[in-house]
């Protein structure tokens, strides 16, 4: 996982640490709360950071990017029952990213166009062809100058952010050595497949005639395997899942109860370079390609390695990012809006596909 990615997950992670307790009380004679399970109003006042506020629509699209990012290692409806702690965090995220952005215009933090240009060209990389990509800039209704304003943004809270860390942040060998052997319970692997798939999605109350296109499509994507072509170009053209098409549909490894068990049965019944048959879950028709398989044990130091060091560092970054954040917080005038005042997370266990649990391997890269 890139530096980049690690912060922006800790950026979200530390709004669910730091705001309890946090900001103004609710006005008693506000409207009544918003259900927190179903999407809020776009121009809804979710809160206030200096006076400047947060809508509904923002959150709703923060809320969106963060259940994407778990829709595929946790059902829908576990998803919907940890959908009121998301928004929580969204709101928290929202906050922290606003009060950030002031702090780097204070101290006059500011990306150059040079590095705006290298972050475009790696979003551009992930698609077939820079055609898609501005075919797929429209479509999420944005414009290259909004793209660049975005990174704009997003490369200064970066920069300020590792401002703060100190120069010995990173896990060392040794360190990622001593957790190895003081965890090796943590790193039994059960039996595990690596696998890839593409999947072309279906939606509830849709038609037959609908259904049996999508099956169609992905008929002719699997004659077109079977024929010679290539697996991971044809799930980079193709594939609907946006957690996996641009690594060419690659989820990596996984063991038995990770995955939903349609998936499962149809993902474990193959061997290496095998394709499975199209398969149906809830999410639509998959086609599924194991590329290696490892029996149960200890996974080997070598191969954990790295994912410690990015665990013990991520640690480290979000306790400094925490306190930072904290600090600027403590000195912000921050209001919320009926409904949005932080409270305690429910109680939720989501099972053993939850995607914070260690090793850091579960983690989306």
């Amino acid at each position: 996982m890139k530096k980049k990615t690690r912060i922006l997950l800790i950026l979200i992670l530390a709004a669910g640490v730091i705001s309890a307790g946090c900001g103004r009380e609710e006005d008693p004679a506000a409207p009544p709360a918003p259900d927190p399970r179903a999407e809020v109003a776009p121009d809804a006042m979710v809160a206030r950071v200096e006076g400047t506020e947060i809508t509904g629509a923002m959150l709703n699209q923060q809320l969106n990017a963060l259940i994407q990012q778990y829709s595929m290692q946790i059902p829908p409806e576990q998803l919907q029952q940890l959908r009121p702690m998301l928004r929580q965090q969204a709101v928290e995220s929202l906050i922290n990213q606003d009060l950030l952005l002031r702090e780097a215009l204070r101290q006059g933090v500011t990306p150059t166009e040079a590095e705006i240009d290298a972050q475009i060209e790696e979003i551009v990389a992930q698609f077939p062809s820079r055609a898609e990509f501005e075919s797929q800039l429209g479509m999420a209704g944005m414009t290259m100058d909004t793209l660049r304003e975005d990174i704009r943004g997003n490369l200064k809270i970066q920069k300020l952010v590792e401002g703060q860390f100190p120069p010995d942040i990173e896990a060392t060998d040794e360190e990622i050595e001593t957790f190895y052997f003081e965890n090796l319970d943590q790193f039994e692997q059960p039996e595990q497949i690596e696998a890839s798939h593409i999947l072309i999605q279906t939606t509830p109350g849709e038609t037959e005639e609908s259904r049996a296109a999508k099956r169609g499509q992905l008929e002719a994507l699997r004659e077109r395997i079977e024929e010679g072509e290539d697996f991971a170009e044809l799930a980079r053209e193709a594939s609907e899942d946006v957690g996996s098409a641009d690594r060419g549909g690659h989820l990596g490894f996984f063991g038995r109860g990770q995955m939903i068990p349609e998936f499962e049965e149809a993902a474990f019944a193959l061997e290496p370079g095998e394709l499975s048959e199209i398969v149906e879950t809830q999410f639509g028709y998959h086609l599924i390609q194991v590329s290696d398989k490892r029996d149960a044990g200890t996974a080997p130091l070598e191969e954990v390695s790295e994912q410690i060091g990015m665990f013990l560092t991520g640690q480290r970054q979000q306790e400094v990012i925490g306190a930072y954040l904290t600090r600027l917080r403590e000195g912000a005038d921050i209001q919320y809006g009926p409904g949005f005042q932080p409270a305690p997370p429910p109680r939720f266990d989501p099972g053993p596909a939850a995607p914070d649990q260690f090793p850091p391997a579960a983690l989306p890269e």
